[in-house]
């Protein structure tokens, strides 16, 4: 998972990231082990309002030849770089329920709304039941763990916990899949 905040001045600004974007997702689907991408952004203010989720076959292929020779954090343009604040990548892991999260990645329908909470330390109370846990196993490590849930809409509310963030996001493009 990768999160960010991009502040655009303009519009033409905004065009610009998402023209980058969907030039980075398709390079980034093209590396072996690549199997799906989402990019989501959240409904309200947040430190970091955008969400890109990636399928992976195994954490192998974040240090593969592949991948390092082409991707990571400085194959992103020096232009496009300098504006990204609040850049984080963590890799997570969960056991996934079929229904919730096909076989293809994490997809969530322009109808839909993903909420993450985010633990920022160890000591806060536990994830509620509602959502399913994502283990922080690699890259940034910039939180002691993430639950996911999809909701219809806006859903729910969401819980209000000391020691965790939340975010609702909605998608930005329907999930893209990696080249048969």
């Amino acid at each position: 998972m990768v999160e960010m905040d991009y502040p655009c001045d303009t519009e033409v600004d905004r065009v610009g990231y998402e023209a980058f974007y969907d030039r980075h997702i398709a390079m980034l689907l093209s590396i072996p082990g690549f199997v799906s991408a989402q990019r989501f952004e959240c409904t309200h203010a947040a430190r970091a309002p955008f969400v890109a989720f990636y399928r992976i076959e195994s954490p192998d292929v974040m240090t593969s030849e592949a991948y390092t020779s082409q991707a990571g954090r400085m194959s992103v343009p020096e232009a496009v770089r300098n504006r990204m604040i609040n850049w984080d990548r963590n890799l997570v892991q969960a056991v996934i329920d079929e229904v919730a999260f096909p076989d293809v990645g994490l997809f969530v329908d322009p109808g839909e709304t993903l909420v993450l909470l985010d633990r920022l330390t160890a000591g806060a109370p536990s994830l509620p039941e509602d959502f399913t846990p994502l283990e922080v196993i690699g890259l940034d490590r910039t939180i002691a763990e993430r639950g996911v849930r999809i909701d219809e809409g806006e859903g729910a509310p969401v819980p209000e916990c000391d020691g965790w963030v939340t975010r609702r996001l909605k998608p930005i493009h329907p999930l893209r899949v990696a080249p048969a």
